[in-house]
């Protein structure tokens, strides 16, 4: 066989090999995935944050694991998490804030990837999730 179509299939069989093992050795990245939506209100007279969240396909061991909370760019709550209770669901959290005042919400998946969302109080941040 010529040198040339030996490298061929030595490079050839390098990149199935190398694939198999992405797919089939590394099945946390390929099965899990970030929260679907993170959709946030905030209630100044209760001065109370809603956050809810879609994170589908959820199963033990694959879920929302943590929640943290920034106010103007501070972490003014980060909660951890076991389990969730279903495909869609909203937390409520106190959160002092005046109109103005900029939240930012990170949901983080147990497995893989988190999603963000954020909201300025007073502009249109009383609605309900």
């Amino acid at each position: 066989m010529p040198e040339k179509a030996r490298r061929v299939v030595i490079l050839s069989l390098v990149g199935i090999f190398t694939i198999f093992a992405m797919t089939y050795l590394c099945p946390t990245a390929v099965n899990a995935h970030a929260p679907k939506t993170v959709l946030l209100a905030y209630d100044g007279a209760t001065k109370t944050l809603s956050v809810a969240i879609t994170h589908t396909r959820f199963s033990e061991g694959h879920y929302i694991e943590k929640v943290v909370i920034k106010k103007n760019g501070t972490v003014v709550a980060t909660q951890e998490y076991k389990s969730q209770p279903s495909e869609t669901f909203t937390y409520t959290y106190k959160v002092d804030a005046v109109d103005g005042d900029t939240l930012e919400v990170k949901a983080s998946c147990s497995r893989f990837g988190s999603t963000s969302e954020t909201i300025t109080v007073g502009k249109g941040s009383s609605k309900t999730p």
